[in-house]
């Protein structure tokens, strides 16, 4: 919900408020729909304002959100505790009076101080009417408290609320295109062409051993746990980082291997490569035929059975071999 709509919303709660809140009996219906008139008017007017006004710091508008706020607290405090000393009971019917004596009245009470405690016993020696006993500026001080005092808060309240919303509004036209930056993708320069998974018992050592010095004899880099793993770090922490360090993953596929526990390296292989990587690095040796798991699914990889029809080997070299761009040499004479 965009700032206009909230502060129709505050608005249109404002004026219900003004229309629905309980005002004192005592006061006249005139005095009523006045009040209740001004008090709405006064909160769609805080709520227009607070839309035209689109300048201003988001500070300052939370200032004006916590003085107005106040001031609706204080004065709805003020309202409280004034109204029970600006109402008296005549002819069973509340009535509006003062809080300070004409000459008269104070003469009055003096000479009936049984009336000076009950109010109302001051108005009907008077015939109802207050200003024969009070001064008209107190009657109508607690005329307002009545009525205003009351009222008044609620548009303030409007402009605090108003305040807010026009402060998240200024945060956001300061910034509208602001988003989050991405966190930094930090990618490893490869080490290794590529590294070597494989189950620690015969024949698969030796399948991963015949590997390893056959691709290195042809120049290129592999890891392998036995000797590549730091003797002082955590196994599944140095696996990790020989993934991450490598260009390929060789898995030596044997029954042995999918029948030993591979939980741990599968895991650790799932979280080092996502599903697109693992596609692209991962690479099944298939020495003998089997199911492959779940986390190979998918995958052709290099038949190194004995029935194998095209070289295991060779092609396993041409796939980690790096390939060297063209030179400008070359693009000379391919355009030749």
């Amino acid at each position: 919900m965009n700032a206009a709509r909230w502060l129709m919303g505050v608005g249109v709660l404002g004026t219900l408020a003004c229309a629905l809140w309980p005002l004192s009996r005592a006061l006249l219906s005139g005095d009523v729909l006045l009040v209740r008139a001004t008090g709405a008017a006064l909160t769609l007017i805080a709520c227009a304002v607070i839309w035209l006004l689109k300048g201003g710091r988001p500070a300052l508008w939370l200032r004006v959100s916590a003085a107005s706020a106040l001031g609706a607290i204080f004065l709805f405090i003020g309202h409280l505790g004034v109204s029970p000393g600006c109402v008296a009971d005549y002819a069973g019917r509340p009535t509006v009076i003062g809080r300070q004596y004409t000459p008269e009245g104070l003469e009055h009470v003096r000479s009936n101080p049984d009336a000076a405690r009950n109010p109302g016993l001051l108005l009907l020696d008077v015939g109802g009417d207050a200003t024969l006993v009070w001064t008209g500026e107190s009657v109508r001080s607690c005329r307002l408290w009545l009525g205003f005092g009351a009222l008044v808060p609620i548009p303030l309240l409007a402009l605090s609320v108003g305040s807010l919303v026009a402060r998240g509004r200024q945060r956001f036209i300061a910034a509208p295109w602001k988003t989050v930056a991405p966190a930094p993708v930090t990618t490893v320069t490869p080490v290794y062409d590529a590294f070597l998974s494989y189950r620690h018992s015969e024949p698969d050592t030796t399948f991963a051993t015949d590997i390893l010095e056959s691709l290195e004899e042809r120049g290129l880099r592999l890891a392998i746990d036995v000797r590549d793993f730091a003797p002082n770090e955590h196994f599944l922490s140095e696996m990790e980082r020989c993934i991450k360090e490598s260009r390929f993953v060789l898995c030596i596929v044997t029954s042995q291997y999918l029948a030993s526990d591979h939980t741990s390296e599968e895991a650790i292989i799932s979280k080092t490569l996502d599903m697109a990587e693992r596609r692209k690095r991962l690479v099944p040796l298939i020495f003998e035929r089997v199911e492959l798991p779940v986390w190979l699914h998918g995958l052709v990889g290099i038949d190194f059975t004995p029935n194998a029809v095209v070289d295991p080997l060779e092609r396993l070299v041409a796939l980690l071999t790096p390939r060297q761009a063209p030179t400008r040499t070359q693009d000379a004479r391919s355009g030749a």
